[in-house]
């Protein structure tokens, strides 16, 4: 009995096409739809958070960020939150931020994505997101350290080592919200 793709043409044919079908789906979440776990109608205003959030990062306005943190944050006013973002080091400046893909985390989402931060090049990124009062607050975000270009995310099997503390509040604020022991 001869087997191989002159007896079985159809069989090849199906798993090529399956695996071309899912390798399109893990793609396409990247590309097209860094956001795909998110509710949809809720994308755009994510996505539009996002920006405001990294921007003001970048212009260093920590008066706008202030109304972007999450509850996690805000156990202190604004005007020590601003003062504490002014004495933070420039490594903790997110200067760019592209979502790649998402990821449910219990309490909101972990967006992953390539940044870009003060002394690096690009870098995997991951912001932590959540929907408080009708609208969507970032609890933290940090880069892979060791660093890892951005191509690893094309991988769906990558995942960070060791997992990353996201849940806030902000590592800025930290010894300010709670008491820190040195």
């Amino acid at each position: 009995m001869k087997i191989g793709p002159g007896r079985y043409p159809a069989i090849f044919d199906a798993l090529a096409f399956f695996l071309f079908l899912t390798s399109t789906i893990v793609y396409s979440q990247g590309v097209k739809t860094p956001f795909a776990p998110v509710p949809a109608s809720q994308r755009g205003l994510l996505t539009k958070r996002l920006n405001a959030y990294t921007k003001s990062f970048r212009n260093q306005r920590w008066g706008t960020l202030y109304g972007l943190v999450s509850d996690a944050n805000k156990g202190l006013n604004k005007r020590t939150f601003i003062s504490a973002m002014q004495n933070t080091y420039e490594m903790r400046h997110l200067q760019k931020f592209t979502p790649v893909r998402t990821e449910s985390a219990g309490l909101g989402y972990d967006v992953y994505g390539c940044g870009e931060v003060p002394g690096r090049d690009e870098t995997i990124v991951a912001v932590r997101a959540v929907w408080e009062h009708g609208n969507w607050f970032f609890t933290e975000w940090t880069y892979i350290d060791p660093w890892e270009p951005c191509s690893r995310l094309s991988d769906p099997t990558w995942r960070p080592r060791p997992p990353l503390r996201l849940d806030g509040p902000m590592m800025e604020l930290v010894c300010r919200l709670s008491v820190c022991e040195l």
